[in-house]
């Protein structure tokens, strides 16, 4: 019997669901697929996750072993493959060093030093990233050769960058050097090597590939299709249905910080979910083969038009592997999925594991995955309320070591604003790309989301306002997990 898509967060789309008074579905804290000795497969292999990730960190400062890269690729080939042969998934000291040792070698090659162009140089250059105004001047970063350099251009080179988008290609000429100063880790980290100094760009450009043109080109659509509604509401409908907030105010992103919903604007599961939802009618009149393979030109398609961020890259990968997981037949919770999708991301590109938008986007999802149920049972099946207080959980540790602040507001903020974002991303999508292709229904559907946009946008800016700070915010939270320990202990009674 085939099973059919539900419009649940990725790592629970073919799983049973248990619903909650209020609407949410929760099933994130499922163990079925249990290994010898008593460990669960999904504790066992986010022991190796963070174990990769822990190594990975640590390969900064073993620099001598990069060259070893692909030798440690090659044992983690041999290494899957013996243990899918085997079926010895149990977590051993042998499988810890293996994971720890290509984790190591992966950290060390993604620092080692790239040779950069230093001097004059010119050429075809890609445009990796979508440009911005900063200042009097375009930002925006360029490959040259192989290697990535930031930009900011002023005048005429400016004015031809700043109609350029991501994908697309520009003949420049300049001259290059390394990149310095206190942004340096920031761009190495973003695999920015260089610095540019433009002083020519053509007008001519190409649009890149086949895939790049139609992304764009949406992307452009959907600016189009709510051409009527104000400015700010048009940057912040952008946000949250590509995660694009380039034109976002300043007061306005850091009213979304402070009142603690500014992960609407950076696009994760929630919006992969919401539009594997839409897409479900579609989906479920298609086979078991047919329905995984368009799942991932979905997924491929959504990653390239929301410009392949790190909280894209964790959606997308977990959501292939439930597709995949589907089409095979097997069953595998999301603290599983999402652990697999840890390794298998820093395999690829270890950088990730100094990416602060990544770090949240993970410790969000396995604060869903390890701490949702159990908190809506304890809240008397409050799902949103649960959810919330578990992405909170799970973000907290990063947050608060990079920002210093975690504001206790979010938890009235997000159940006020969180239903009419995910109803904006689920069908903010398609009316605004219809409205491009008929023009006369702009007004209409400009007018129709500027209701919901506003909503979310007034959420946050009263909440912001009323956003307490320092002692009484850390009060709060105490307060908040006294509480919540209370009914714990009342609930085990």
């Amino acid at each position: 019997m085939e099973r059919r898509v539900d419009a649940t967060p990725p790592g629970n789309m073919y799983r049973p669901l248990v619903d909650v008074s209020d609407g949410t579905t929760q099933s994130y804290d499922s163990d079925g697929d249990e290994v010898s000795h008593g460990l669960s497969a999904s504790v066992g292999v986010t022991v190796l996750a963070a174990v990769m990730w822990v190594s990975v960190i640590c390969g900064e400062h073993f620099s001598a072993i990069a060259p070893l890269r692909t030798a440690s690729y090659v044992i983690w080939v041999i290494a899957c493959a013996y243990w899918w042969r085997c079926r010895r998934w149990r977590v051993s000291l042998v499988t810890i060093c293996v994971v720890g040792a290509v984790g190591l070698v992966g950290g060390a090659s993604a620092w080692h030093a790239p040779s950069v162009i230093e001097g004059p140089c010119s050429g075809t250059a890609i445009v990796r990233t979508d440009p911005t105004w900063v200042g009097n001047g375009v930002g925006v970063v360029l490959q040259l050769h192989g290697k990535r350099y930031r930009v900011i251009a002023h005048g005429a080179s400016g004015a031809h960058l700043a109609n350029r988008l991501a994908g697309e290609r520009v003949m420049v000429d300049g001259t290059c050097a390394k990149t310095t100063g206190p942004y340096s880790r920031y761009d190495r980290i973003t695999h920015v090597v260089g610095r540019m100094t433009v002083r020519s760009v053509s007008e001519e450009f190409s649009e890149g590939s086949m895939a790049i043109r139609a992304a764009n080109r949406m992307r452009v659509a959907l600016r189009n299709g709510v051409a009527s509604m104000p400015y700010n509401l048009q940057a912040l409908f952008a946000g949250l249905v590509i995660g694009d907030d380039r034109d976002q105010p300043r007061e306005m992103v850091n009213q979304f910080r402070a009142s603690g919903l500014s992960h609407l604007c950076a696009v994760s599961g929630q919006n992969v979910a919401y539009l594997l939802a839409a897409l479900s009618p579609f989906l479920n009149r298609l086979r078991r083969t047919g329905r995984f393979i368009a799942i991932l030109i979905f997924l491929v398609w959504f990653v390239l038009l929301t410009r392949a961020e790190p909280s894209v890259l964790r959606a997308a990968v977990m959501a292939g592997l439930v597709a995949l997981n589907a089409a095979s037949g097997t069953s595998m919770n999301a603290r599983t999925i999402l652990a697999s999708t840890v390794i298998v991301l820093l395999l690829i590109d270890p950088m990730l594991a100094w990416s602060v938008g990544f770090a949240l986007s993970v410790g969000a999802t396995a604060g869903l995955a390890w701490l949702s149920a159990r908190l809506g049972h304890v809240l008397s099946n409050r799902g949103m309320l649960a959810a919330t207080l578990a992405a909170q959980v799970g973000t907290m540790p990063v947050s608060l070591f990079v920002f210093g602040y975690v504001p206790v507001v979010s938890l009235v903020a997000n159940p006020l604003a969180l239903w009419v974002a995910g109803m904006v991303m689920m069908v903010g999508l398609p009316l605004a790309l219809l409205a491009s292709l008929v023009t006369p229904l702009v007004p209409l559907v400009s007018w129709a989301m500027a209701v919901p946009v506003a909503w979310v946008a007034g959420v946050a800016r009263i909440c912001a306002d009323l956003s307490p700070h320092g002692a009484l915010n850390v009060g709060l939270w105490l307060c908040v997990a006294g509480a919540i320990w209370h009914r714990w202990r009342q609930t085990e009674r």
